[in-house]
């Protein structure tokens, strides 16, 4: 062996090594998931393309502006080599049903994860800096920047794309939120997962409005989630009809998948049931002025929903309620 090419195993020797001590340092800080992804385009970034094309987006407009951003890591980071990504579970066991308490998504029980992740990610960025040892220049993303977050954490080995569009982990199921911290630093990827969804198509059997117009293909206009979180203005009679019993969120396609049946709970505290949010009765969401609804869900990744739409939510269930006999 050439002295030159003893010179490159050693290194690669050392960026393996680096890639398991950061590894290391994600899971000690509590993430279920820790992956490497290289940055270049990631292989299911074309279907958002091809979303958007369908004009299914729906009432998340945001996600048509300027959709070349969220492919190209270029343009989050400039000389950006390596993507880490990571998940965190959230999923705690149902609290009892309240009678006449309308239904919550199980992401938004407790704290808002953004608080959560961002505070874990920063950490976790510091671990980093001081594994790696020299200047790095990072980014970190959770949700809310023009991030795919879903096809970097399946093109870093923690997932993949599910037919219900969410990430699926094999031991993990999909109850996980996602983050991102971008640097200008090569680590070795991880390989992604094979999808093993096969011939199942629970998911798509299971949504009320048709909302999966196929296989990892979402509707977000036909989406309970979408609807009760992001359409804004006054329901139309059967977006009405549509949301159902949901008053934020809804968790059917998640709820029949295998992968989850397994999936193990939430350890976070950030993230158990607020009884005073889960418990609160659908009438009197429905009633509650402006001030009285944010400090409802102050804290919470509910805040997203407007008072006013939050009311509508709340009268779209009443509405919904079959007559006592």
């Amino acid at each position: 062996m050439h002295a030159g090419d003893t010179s490159q195993v050693g290194k690669m020797r050392v960026s393996r090594e680096a890639r398991e001590a950061v590894r290391g340092a994600g899971i000690d800080l509590g993430f279920s998931l820790v992956g490497f992804a290289p940055a270049r385009e990631p292989a299911g970034s074309r279907r958002l393309l091809d979303w958007l094309q369908l004009g299914y987006e729906g009432p998340m407009a945001w996600m048509a502006r300027d959709p070349h951003a969220r492919i190209d890591p270029e343009r989050f980071l400039p000389g950006v080599r390596t993507v880490v990504v990571v998940a965190l579970r959230y999923k705690h066991r149902a609290p009892p049903p309240a009678p006449d308490a309308p239904r919550i998504s199980c992401y938004a029980w407790g704290d808002d994860y953004h608080a959560v992740m961002s505070r874990r990610l920063h950490d976790f960025d510091y671990r980093i800096r001081a594994i790696l040892g020299e200047p790095v220049r990072t980014r970190l993303a959770c949700d809310t920047s023009p991030v795919m977050d879903k096809a970097w954490a399946a093109a870093g080995g923690i997932g993949w794309l599910g037919k219900n569009a969410c990430l699926i982990h094999p031991r993990e199921g999909s109850w996980l939120f996602l983050g991102e911290i971008f640097l200008d630093r090569e680590l070795p990827p991880d390989a992604p997962l094979p999808d093993r969804c096969g011939t199942c198509r629970r998911c798509l059997d299971a949504c009320p409005t048709g909302a999966l117009a196929g296989p990892y293909l979402l509707d977000a206009a036909r989406c309970i989630s979408a609807l009760t979180i992001e359409h804004r203005g006054d329901f139309t009679a059967w977006e009405e009809a549509a949301v159902g019993d949901w008053l934020a969120g809804c968790d059917i396609c998640q709820d029949v998948c295998p992968w989850n049946r397994r999936a193990p709970v939430s350890a976070e505290n950030e993230f158990a049931p607020r009884p005073a949010l889960v418990n609160r009765l659908t009438a009197e969401w429905a009633g509650l002025n402006d001030a009285s609804c944010r400090d409802a869900v102050q804290g919470t990744a509910l805040t997203r929903i407007k008072p006013a739409m939050m009311r509508r939510n709340a009268q779209s269930l009443l509405q919904n309620r079959p007559p006592k006999e």
